[in-house]
C-alpha cells in the first residue's frame, strides 16, 4: 500500500524531532544519572535545601555544575546560572511570651513554641508587641449575612485581643463548599475581620485535628516567614498579633469563665450553639518581632534554539530544588519533592542538550522559595528578562512515587486547548501514561493548580502543565527519603517532559492561548 506523503511527513518529522523512548528507557545512562544526582541533592549534606540557607547554596552550585557538564549554558546574571534575589524574613524571637493576668496579678507566661505559635506570614506591628488588652471569646469569628450568622453581634472586641475557634460551625444542610466559600473561614480572613472589628489581637485555638502533631507543627510555627521583598509602595497595615495556641494555655484562659475549655470541647463534639462573651482576664504581650534581609537564588540553564528567528522564543521546563531544611536536628531530605523534579528536569536537559533538535531555545528553571509560597518562581516570572517570550511552562513537582504507569496532569487545558491536545499526544505517543486529570476540577479542595511554580507563568496567560504523583504517605516528612524512589518513573516523566517540549519548540507557531487565567490565590502548601 502506497503511504500518503502527507502522513510519511508527519511520522518523519515526529521522528526527527522526538527523543526515541524506548532506546532511553532500555538504556541505564539516564537511570544511571537521575539516582546519582538525586542520592547527592537529597542527602543530609545538602541540610534539606531550604531557601535561604547554606544548603540552598549548595544545592544550586550543585545543579549548576551538572548544567555546565551537560553543555547548558548559564542565563542567570551576569554570565552565571544564578539569578539572586532578596526575601524578607520575619518572625518573633524565640524569648517571646503572653503573660495571663488575673486583677492584675499574673497566673502565668506563655511561651512561643511551647504554648503558641504564629499563624500565618503576617507579622505584628512593633505597636502591639508590649500592649495590655481585655479578652473575648467570639465563637467562630465569623460573619456570615447569607447565613444569618456572626459571632461578633453582641460582643464589642475594639481594642481586645480575640479568642476564636478555628473552622466554621457545623449546619444542618451544608452544601458542598465552593473555594470561594473555604476562603471565608481561613485564617487570613478571620485575622482581617477581627481587625476590622477593632481586634488588637487574635488567638486561634488549637483544633483536634492538630492536637497530635504540636510538637511538629511548633518547629514550624516558630520558624521565619520569608516574603518577597515588594518594590511598589503599598498600604500600610498595622497587622496585630495572631497566634494558634496550644491546650495548656486554652485551658487557663478559660478557667472560671462560661465555658470551661472541657465544656467547650463537650459541645463542639455534640455540635451544640457556641455563644460568644466577654473573659474576666487579661492579657499582657511581650512579643519581639524581627524582620531582615536575606538572599536566595534560582538556577536558569539554556539551550539556544536552531532556528535565527524562534529562538528568542522559550519552552520552559521548570521544578524547585528547595525544601524544609533542617528541625531539631532531624533533615528533612525532600527526595521526591521535589528532588524527583530537579533532577527530572536535568535529565531532560541533558538529553535535549544531546540532541539539539530544538527551534525555539529551552529553559530550565530551577526555582527556590516554593515551599514559602512560590517564591522563586514568582520573582523569575516578575523580573526575569525572558519572560515575555516564553511561549510554555511544563513542571515537575514530586514525580518519583505511586504508580509506574500512572501520573497526575493539572493545567496543560487551563488556557490552551491546543497544549492540553498536544500533552495527550505526546504521552500517546511516547511514554503512555494514565494521565489523571482529576486535579483540573476548579472545585478541588486541593487546589493543585495554584499550589506549585508553574501557577506563576499561568497568573500571566502563559500554558502550563504540572506532573505530580500525590505521594502522600511521605509528605512534608523526614521519611521522603531516596530509598522510595522509583528512578524508572522519574525517567518516564523526563521524557514526557523532554518530548512536550521538543514538540512545542518546534512548531511553526505559537500556541494558542484560547482561555483567560483563572483567578486564583497561590497558597503556601499545607505541612
Amino acid at each position: 500500500m502506497k503511504m500518503n506523503n502527507r502522513i510519511f511527513a508527519a511520522i518523519f518529522l515526529f521522528l526527527f524531532t522526538s527523543l526515541t523512548v524506548q532506546a532511553q528507557l532500555k538504556d541505564k545512562t539516564g537511570i544511571t544519572n537521575i539516582k546519582a544526582n538525586l542520592e547527592v541533592l537529597a542527602s543530609d549534606e545538602f541540610e534539606g535545601r531550604e531557601a535561604t540557607t547554606h544548603g540552598e547554596k549548595l544545592a544550586s552550585l550543585f545543579i549548576a555544575s551538572e548544567l555546565e557538564k551537560y553543555g547548558v549554558k548559564p542565563y542567570g546574571d551576569n554570565g552565571t546560572y544564578f539569578q539572586n534575589f532578596d526575601l524578607l524574613s520575619s518572625g518573633y524571637e524565640m524569648d517571646s511570651k503572653i503573660a495571663l493576668l488575673n486583677n492584675l496579678d499574673s497566673i502565668s507566661d506563655f511561651f512561643l513554641g511551647d504554648d503558641f505559635i504564629k499563624l500565618s506570614r503576617g507579622l505584628a506591628d512593633s505597636s502591639f508587641s508590649k500592649q495590655s488588652t481585655g479578652i473575648v471569646f467570639a465563637g467562630y469569628g465569623l460573619t456570615q449575612k447569607e447565613y444569618n450568622y456572626d459571632d461578633y453581634a453582641n460582643i464589642d472586641v475594639k481594642g481586645k485581643t480575640v479568642l476564636i475557634l478555628s473552622g466554621e460551625p457545623p449546619r444542618e444542610k451544608a452544601a458542598s463548599p465552593s473555594v470561594m466559600q473555604m476562603n471565608l473561614f481561613n485564617t487570613d480572613a478571620k485575622v482581617k475581620l477581627a481587625r476590622e472589628k477593632g481586634a488588637v489581637g487574635i488567638l486561634i485555638i488549637v483544633d483536634e485535628r492538630l492536637k497530635s502533631f504540636w510538637g511538629r507543627i511548633k518547629e514550624f510555627g516558630t520558624q521565619p516567614s520569608i516574603s518577597i521583598i515588594l518594590k511598589e509602595p503599598q498600604e500600610v497595615i498595622k497587622n496585630i498579633p495572631a497566634f494558634t495556641v496550644g491546650e495548656k494555655f486554652v485551658e487557663k484562659i478559660l478557667a472560671g469563665e462560661k465555658y470551661s475549655y472541657e465544656k467547650l470541647t463537650e459541645m463542639l463534639k455534640a455540635k451544640e450553639p457556641i455563644q460568644s462573651f466577654e473573659i474576666k482576664k487579661k492579657l499582657k504581650y511581650d512579643v519581639k518581632p524581627f524582620s531582615k534581609v536575606v538572599s536566595a537564588r534560582n538556577v536558569i540553564g539554556l539551550i539556544e534554539g536552531t532556528d535565527p528567528v524562534l529562538k528568542n522564543e522559550f519552552v520552559v521546563i521548570s521544578a524547585h530544588y528547595d525544601h524544609l531544611g533542617t528541625r531539631g536536628g532531624i533533615v528533612s531530605n525532600g527526595a521526591d519533592d521535589d528532588g524527583s523534579g530537579t533532577v527530572a528536569v536535568l535529565e531532560s536537559m541533558r538529553m535535549l542538550s544531546v540532541e539539539r533538535k530544538n527551534k525555539r531555545s529551552i529553559l530550565a528553571v530551577f526555582n527556590t522559595g516554593e515551599e514559602k509560597g512560590l517564591l522563586g518562581s514568582r520573582y523569575a516570572t516578575d523580573n526575569g528578562n525572558f519572560m515575555k517570550d516564553v511561549v510554555v511552562d511544563i513542571n515537575m513537582d514530586m514525580v518519583g512515587r505511586e504508580n509506574i504507569d500512572s501520573l497526575h496532569c493539572i493545567g496543560s487545558n487551563k488556557l490552551s486547548t491546543e497544549f492540553g491536545n498536544l500533552v495527550k499526544e505526546v504521552n500517546s505517543e511516547t511514554v503512555k501514561y494514565n494521565l489523571n486529570y482529576k486535579y483540573d476540577d476548579p472545585n478541588d479542595p486541593n487546589r493543585f493548580y495554584s499550589r506549585s511554580d508553574h501557577y506563576n507563568f499561568a497568573r500571566k496567560g502563559i500554558p502550563v502543565v504540572f506532573f505530580f504523583d500525590d505521594m502522600r504517605a511521605d509528605y512534608h516528612r523526614p521519611t521522603d527519603d531516596v530509598d522510595k524512589i522509583n528512578f524508572e518513573k522519574i525517567l518516564k516523566t523526563a521524557l514526557l517532559s523532554s518530548n512536550i517540549a521538543l514538540k512545542v519548540a518546534n512548531l511553526d507557531h505559537k500556541l494558542v492561548v484560547d482561555k483567560k487565567p483563572e483567578e486564583e490565590q497561590p497558597r503556601q502548601r499545607s505541612r
